[in-house]
């Protein structure tokens, strides 16, 4: 029975390869990417890009995302989500004074991470040096990461809207998949988790916690920081910003979305994609 699924499949996908391989897609054959909350810097050059996915396949397709308001939803009720850090900082068994230093870094850091006026290169030394400082703040204590889920059901981590769809899809069809973040892994894994969709396929690379036995001490491994994720990566804004500094987004990205809270358009892309 199994085998007999496994063959109607894959008589299926060599079906579509024959409907879309003579086929020249149009921004208009996916029209969420003519929604009010889409920005494209070259039509012409983004019609390529989805007709290169489609004439390679889902066997030629793999997924990279960003996690902190990318697979997570930017805002609820106008409300910011919270990060994968600020997940960990909710944390009820984290030592007194912790979340105090904590917030401490993040207000002499941040305007630094954000501020268009420092270089990428000055800004990767703020990063390291925070990235550091926050290290020394997480040694010496006893952690269970059991709770991060707890925080996720009390306080919420919603994920874009359709981004199950997109994961169980890409799983379906054995599509690697990529989740490089800045933020704590130990809270993306347990994000996914809760929402069911950590799947097999599914690889995170990120700032995990190291324990010596039940014992956090520090970060495993090199430190990922925000400007040493991806050779493109561009300074985060808030989700409010993004219309002020829309010109500066349209230089680095092909599509710049204004506060969409959905994948529509990723899983719009992919229906395409046989």
């Amino acid at each position: 029975m199994q085998q007999h699924l496994q063959a109607f499949r894959e008589e299926l996908i060599n079906k579509m390869k024959e409907l879309t391989m003579g086929k020249v897609v149009k921004l208009e054959d996916v029209q969420v990417l003519l929604s009010d909350s889409v920005r494209i810097r070259d039509r012409s050059r983004v019609e390529d890009m989805v007709n290169s996915l489609v004439r390679g396949g889902k066997e030629k397709l793999q997924m990279i995302s960003d996690f902190d308001r990318t697979l997570t939803k930017q805002h609820v009720n106008g409300k910011p989500t919270l990060s994968s850090f600020c997940i960990f900082s909710q944390c009820r068994q984290l030592p007194s004074g912790y979340k105090e230093q904590d917030a401490a870094l993040f207000q002499h850091y941040r305007p630094i991470e954000i501020d268009p006026n420092i270089s990428r290169e000055e800004k990767a030394k703020h990063m390291v040096d925070w990235y550091q400082q926050a290290q020394k703040l997480l040694r010496g204590f006893d952690f269970q990461t059991e709770e991060l889920e707890e925080v996720i059901r009390r306080e919420g981590a919603e994920l874009r809207e359709g981004t199950d769809k997109m994961l169980q899809s890409l799983q379906a069809a054995g599509v690697p998949v990529l989740v490089f973040s800045a933020g704590l892994g130990d809270s993306v894994s347990a994000v996914l988790r809760y929402h069911n969709v950590l799947f097999s396929n599914v690889h995170i690379i990120s700032n995990y916690l190291r324990f010596d036995g039940l014992q956090v001490n520090g970060f495993q491994g090199d430190i990922i920081h925000s400007f040493n994720k991806n050779e493109h990566a561009i300074e985060k804004s808030d989700y409010f910003q993004v219309e002020d500094r829309l010109e500066e987004f349209l230089k680095h990205f092909d599509i710049v979305l204004i506060d969409d809270q959905t994948m529509d358009i990723v899983n719009g892309i992919l229906d395409l994609v046989p």
